[in-house]
């Protein structure tokens, strides 16, 4: 997935589509926020998939596949 630009709460965010956006349950939330940290040097932003207002962005965890309930990406403007 190579998107600038989301809609979160119902307001767009452009965001830095060279780092990823990814999705995990409760219980990856700490492995996939080291390793986001560890590949892009940034820490993510991170919000409830309910809240990201994207049909293409997967409901499952993209570690174990179970009901995915966090988004890790980072919001341009934000540093981390």
């Amino acid at each position: 997935m190579n998107q600038t630009q989301l809609r979160i709460q119902g307001k767009d965010y452009d965001i830095y589509p060279e780092h990823g956006i990814r999705v995990v349950c409760m219980e990856h939330v700490e492995q996939e926020l080291d390793e986001y940290v560890d590949k892009y040097e940034v820490a993510p932003d991170t919000f409830a998939r309910a809240d990201v207002e994207d049909a293409a962005l997967t409901d499952t965890c993209m570690v174990c596949g179970a009901e995915g309930k966090i988004v890790l990406l980072h919001v341009k403007g934000n540093q981390g």
